[in-house]
């Protein structure tokens, strides 16, 4: 069964832990990202095997795979990884019926999708630390969210939003959440 359980604790580990001190935000927003991406590969390659999800979901596939090395088989070709989430976006329309596909909504929506640019681009800053992925996060996240001059990582994080009125790793997190949700279950 397709769940996001894993994925959960991990947010509420990191709420209690947040809840005595921020210092650690960012390590906080890493790991639940990290998570997420986990869960996107796993329900991805489960429901594609036949799997369900909550409540009995099962997506309508237009092709059955024998087991997980013919799967992956197919999607790696002749590379030694496999990017799971740009693999989810090319391929989900060829695996899965357009009316049953778990993937589908989550991947159009444009909230969604602006805010996991974003976290992708927060990732990259944190992990690789270097200048090109600094001067992404200061295009295609400070920016957009109005902040014209670098400001660290956590300070960002731990931003109020003016519009939601929470701080920018609530919202990130929120949207991890509920997205995750509706993969499980997007009827």
């Amino acid at each position: 069964m397709i769940e996001n359980n894993n994925l959960l604790i991990k947010i509420d580990e990191w709420r209690t832990e947040l809840g005595n001190s921020e210092k650690h935000i960012h390590f906080a927003f890493l790991e639940n990202f990290i998570e997420f991406e986990k869960f996107l590969t796993i329900s991805f390659l489960n429901y594609a095997l036949g799997e369900e999800g909550k409540d009995e979901y099962k997506p309508t596939r237009r092709i059955e795979f024998s087991d997980k090395e013919h799967f992956e088989g197919l999607l790696k070709c002749d590379k030694k990884y496999i990017d799971y989430i740009k693999k989810i976006q090319e391929v989900k329309r060829f695996i899965f019926h357009e009316d049953s596909c778990p993937f589908n909504k989550v991947f159009s929506s444009a909230e969604f999708m602006s805010h996991f640019k974003q976290m992708q681009v927060i990732r990259n800053y944190i992990t690789h630390q270097s200048e090109e992925s600094k001067n992404q996060y200061i295009k295609k996240v400070l920016e957009p969210n109005g902040i014209p001059t670098f400001i660290k990582v956590d300070t960002f994080l731990k931003r109020i939003n003016r519009q939601q009125s929470v701080s920018n790793y609530s919202i990130y997190i929120e949207s991890l959440k509920f997205h995750s949700e509706v993969i499980c279950n997007p009827i």
